[in-house]
């Protein structure tokens, strides 16, 4: 799960939780109802930030970059197979959330990073230079 950071059309920011997957070019996917903040956002201004963390690793991820709609079959195939062996620890009645939609305008979208950074908090660096930060796509 993640935090998307979307601009209004009058400069106004807003966070929404998503679920998403990856794949092994840093592309994000998701879906999203065409009638949230969120959507409307994107259609006037697709560029876009993603910030996930994970409190038991003690790591962050942070993108950069532009959302673009993905053809339905393409996200069928790419994102089912992997948000459904997504399941949190020790939660056998876990179902992903897109078991549970039901109607609306859904829009399957694709997050392609111009920047990305990772973050590794839970192992001590010594040293002057040492950085927890490591620059995946430098911007």
């Amino acid at each position: 799960m993640g935090v998307l950071s979307t601009l209004s059309v009058d400069g106004s920011p807003w966070g929404s939780a998503i679920y998403y997957v990856s794949d092994e070019n840093f592309n994000f996917y998701f879906v999203t109802r065409a009638e949230t903040f969120k959507y409307k956002n994107i259609e006037k201004n697709s560029h876009v930030a993603l910030t996930i963390a994970d409190n038991e690793s003690q790591t962050t991820v942070q993108v950069a970059g532009t959302i673009s709609p993905i053809p339905v079959e393409d996200y069928m195939e790419i994102v089912f197979g992997k948000l459904t062996k997504v399941r949190p620890k020790d939660d056998n009645n876990w179902a992903p959330p897109l078991a549970k939609i039901r109607k609306g305008n859904y829009m399957p979208l694709c997050i392609t990073p111009s920047k990305l950074q990772y973050a590794d908090y839970k192992h001590i660096k010594s040293g002057p230079h040492s950085s927890y930060i490591e620059n995946i796509i430098p911007a």
